[in-house]
């Protein structure tokens, strides 16, 4: 197995001391709305849209995903499914509907479509006006506890848009966080090892990753860029990060799971709602397995209560913005994302790029950018773009020290 690469060698971007920033402004990186470039781009992959434990079956939600509105069920037989959201005939919600086997019946005047969209039924209307009528439905499928979607045009790519860990474990779904930003600062947070030593400061289970500050640098793969963190004892740290908005990464574990589990491997989704807001799905592969799971499981319903009685990792957040509490004194179960949403959020609904001093630790944060820009001008201009291709499964993460 590949387990680790090496760091390139001679690549290291330079510092940037005073940016042109201009460059980020005059290509709009932060829209995934339709038909926008930056939508198109998002649209060649997978997205993923929910957690699958928060969708019983016959059971239809509203979703949001890149500033469209869609309907997601899931059928009587366990099936998963996403439609538009408005009905052709009148416009109502199709969530408000009911599901019949694996088909759903708007409530409006009763229309009936199947999974692929076909409508089937109209018992107000005569024989064959049916057949005439679709609604847009959308490839969508299960993997890691999360539903995925396909937006774009075309067949869909290949599925499950990434490999996970093989090695024997649990695999565990994180609560769900709804951000009020866009996306794209997360996901260049995901990018961002330096921030670690001060963001998490003074670090608690972080604190292995802030003995020394590491020296980043990136490799550009055919599924996204594999960043290096290498400290002055040699050992480096690889992370995984795949097009176009999803990190792989190893992590300190949540709070009291410190003796029992190790540290995770975590598979982290950024999924836009739309251009200010954005949603965390996360999933994490813990190396416990034999006479250690009894233990685990026992830990993790321990954290799982003190979760249940804590206030929203987004709300706390909010009122650190706010002044309300003051920084290093907050406390959480889940205070590592209480503290990445208080800095990512509190860049604005969407950064100004134009007024960045980036250095040479954001080499991970400027190389994703250069890639946005040269992929989404392509798109603009009607030009051939990259062909992105499946992870290989022999690239995973590394912890490094």
């Amino acid at each position: 197995m590949n387990i680790a690469q090496k760091p390139p060698q001679g690549r290291a971007l330079k510092p940037v001391r005073k940016v042109a920033s201009k460059r980020y402004t005059d290509v709009d990186i932060a829209t995934t709305a339709p038909g926008a470039p930056g939508g198109i781009f998002m649209r060649q992959f997978w997205i993923c849209v929910h957690r699958s434990e928060d969708l019983p079956k016959r059971r239809a939600k509203p979703i949001r995903i890149m500033s469209e509105d869609f309907t997601l069920y899931r059928g009587e037989t366990g099936g998963v499914h996403v439609i538009d959201n408005a009905c052709p005939h009148r416009g109502a919600p199709m969530h408000l509907g009911w599901i019949e086997n694996e088909d759903i019946r708007c409530i409006y005047h009763g229309w009936k479509f199947d999974s692929h969209g076909q409508c089937t039924e109209q018992p107000a209307e005569g024989a064959g006006f049916a057949r005439k009528v679709r609604i847009r439905s959308y490839p969508c499928a299960e993997y890691l506890g999360m539903i995925w979607a396909y937006f774009g045009d075309g067949d869909a790519p290949h599925f499950p848009p990434f490999p996970h860990r093989a090695t024997p474990g649990v695999i565990q779904t994180w609560n769900v966080e709804h951000v009020p930003c866009n996306y794209l600062q997360s996901f260049e947070n995901s990018f961002d090892e330096v921030h670690v030593a001060f963001t998490h400061a003074p670090g608690g289970s972080h604190s292995k990753l802030s003995v020394d500050l590491p020296e980043i640098s990136v490799q550009e793969t055919d599924w996204g860029i594999l960043r290096f963190g290498t400290r002055k004892t040699g050992l480096v740290r690889q992370s995984l990060h795949y097009a176009p908005n999803i990190v792989r990464v190893i992590v300190p574990p949540v709070s009291g799971m410190e003796e029992v589990g190790g540290w995770p491997e975590i598979y982290f989704s950024f999924t836009p709602v739309d251009d200010h807001n954005h949603i965390w799905y996360i999933t994490s592969h813990v190396e416990v397995s034999g006479k250690d799971l009894d233990a685990y499981h026992k830990q993790r319903k321990k954290y799982e209560a003190l979760l249940a009685s804590a206030k929203s990792s987004v709300s706390v957040a909010n009122e650190v913005l706010a002044g309300e509490h003051y920084y290093p004194d907050v406390r959480h179960p889940d205070l590592a994302i209480v503290q990445d949403i208080a800095v990512q959020a509190g860049q604005g609904r969407i950064a100004d790029r134009g007024r960045e001093h980036l250095g040479r630790s954001d080499a991970g944060i400027i190389a994703w950018r250069k890639i946005l820009m040269r992929e989404l001008a392509l798109i603009a201009a009607g030009k051939p773009h990259k062909k992105w291709k499946t992870p290989p499964a022999d690239v995973v993460p590394t912890l490094g020290f």
